[in-house]
C-alpha cells in the first residue's frame, strides 16, 4: 500500500510539474511566432506619404530579420480614427501595430479616437516637411497671390487636406482662420484622394507631404514650404517658406511625425523586440536612401524616449488645434 500511495504522490507531482511547465512555456512563448503574420495598420489610403513610408519601412524590417511574414494593411476612414482604434481593440500580442503619427494625436484632440492615450510606443521614426501646392494650370504663382484671390472671393476657392484631423487637415483649417476664413475647407480621405483631386481640377489648391509633391511635380506648382527654414531637396530647395512669402506671424505645425505603436497591454518582450527590429530596419541602407530621396528628416527614438518626444509633441500641438475650433473634451479647454 505504501508503493502505491507513494506511487501515486510522485505521478502527480509528475503531472502538475508538466502543467506548470506548460504554462510557463504559454507566457514565455517566442515571439514571433513564424506562421502568425505581423500586421502593421496605415490609417491612410495606400499612395500617401505615410503609406509609402510604412511599406519601405516593412520592407526593410523583412531584410533586417528574415521574418517575411510582416504586411502593411491600409484602414481607412474617421479622419484616420477608424484605422488607429482597429489597432487600439487588437489583442496587445505585437501581431498589430500602427504607423503612427501627428494625425494621432490631431484625431485624440477632437475626438475621433482615444489615440495615444491608448497605445504603447514602440519607435519614432521621421519628420516630412509640408508644402502647399496649386495644378500646374492655375493662375497663381505665388502664395500672396492665392491668398488675395481667395479673400477677394471668401469661400469659392477650395483648400483640400488628408482628413479633417490628418496634420495637413490641421494645418488647412489653421491656415484658414488665420486669414479670416477666405478658403472653404475641405477633407479628402488621405493624400491618395486629394492628389488627384488637385491634378485634376477638382480642388483649387492642397496640403500635401512634401514626398506626394515630389512625386507629382509634372502636375504639382509647389507655392509654400511649411517647415523650418528651406526643402533639403533640391527640387523644392527654392520654395519659399511662410516667413518669405511675408507671412511669418502665421503658426502651423510645419510637418507630420511619424512612428510605430502597438495596443497598450502588449508585454515588455515583444516590444522590445519589435523595438529592435525596427530600429535595425530604420538604420539600413534600405530606409535611409529613401528617407534621403524622400527629404524625410530624422526623429528617431525608442520606447520610453518615443513616448517623451509625443508629449512634447502633444504639448506644442495643443493649442494650434484649439484655436481651430476642432478640439473636443479635455483639449477644447
Amino acid at each position: 500500500m505504501k508503493k502505491t500511495k507513494v506511487a501515486a504522490v510522485l505521478l502527480a507531482a509528475s503531472m502538475t510539474a508538466g502543467l506548470l511547465a506548460g504554462c510557463g512555456g504559454t507566457e514565455t512563448a517566442s515571439f514571433p511566432d513564424p506562421e502568425k503574420t505581423i500586421t502593421m495598420i496605415v490609417p491612410q489610403a495606400a499612395g500617401g506619404g505615410t503609406d509609402l513610408q510604412a511599406r519601405q519601412l516593412v520592407e526593410a524590417m523583412k531584410s533586417v530579420s528574415g521574418n517575411n511574414n510582416i504586411i502593411v494593411e491600409n484602414v481607412t476612414g474617421g479622419s484616420t480614427g477608424t484605422g488607429t482604434n482597429q489597432v487600439i481593440d487588437a489583442e496587445p500580442d505585437g501581431y498589430t501595430i500602427l504607423m503612427y503619427g501627428t494625425y494621432v494625436i490631431c484625431g485624440t484632440m477632437t475626438g475621433y479616437t482615444e489615440g495615444f492615450k491608448e497605445l504603447d510606443f514602440l519607435n519614432g521614426l521621421s519628420m516630412e516637411p509640408f508644402v502647399l501646392a496649386v495644378n500646374t494650370d492655375s493662375p497663381y504663382t505665388t502664395f500672396d497671390e492665392l491668398v488675395t484671390a481667395a479673400q477677394e472671393n471668401p469661400g469659392q476657392m477650395t483648400l483640400g487636406n488628408a482628413g479633417a484631423t490628418a496634420t495637413t487637415g490641421i494645418v488647412a483649417y489653421g491656415l484658414n482662420n488665420a486669414l479670416e476664413t477666405p478658403f472653404n475647407v475641405v477633407s479628402f480621405n488621405g493624400g491618395a484622394e486629394l492628389i488627384p483631386a488637385v491634378l485634376g481640377g477638382h480642388c483649387d489648391v492642397g496640403v500635401f507631404s512634401q514626398s506626394e509633391v515630389i512625386a507629382n511635380m509634372d502636375g504639382l506648382r509647389p507655392l509654400i514650404f511649411f517647415g523650418d527654414g528651406h526643402s533639403v531637396l533640391d527640387q523644392l530647395a527654392d520654395v519659399p517658406n511662410l516667413a518669405d512669402a511675408g507671412y511669418a506671424d502665421l503658426t502651423v505645425p510645419g510637418g507630420c511625425f511619424r512612428g510605430i505603436c502597438a495596443p497598450k497591454g502588449t508585454p515588455d518582450e515583444v516590444k522590445t523586440y519589435l523595438a529592435d527590429v525596427i530600429e535595425k530596419a530604420y538604420n539600413s541602407d534600405l530606409f535611409q536612401d529613401f528617407m534621403t530621396e524622400q527629404g524625410l528628416l530624422g526623429e528617431y527614438s525608442r520606447l520610453e524616449e518615443f513616448e517623451a518626444y509625443n508629449e512634447q509633441a502633444v504639448e506644442e500641438i495643443k493649442p494650434i488645434i484649439q484655436a481651430t475650433g476642432l478640439a473636443t473634451g479635455e483639449y477644447a479647454e
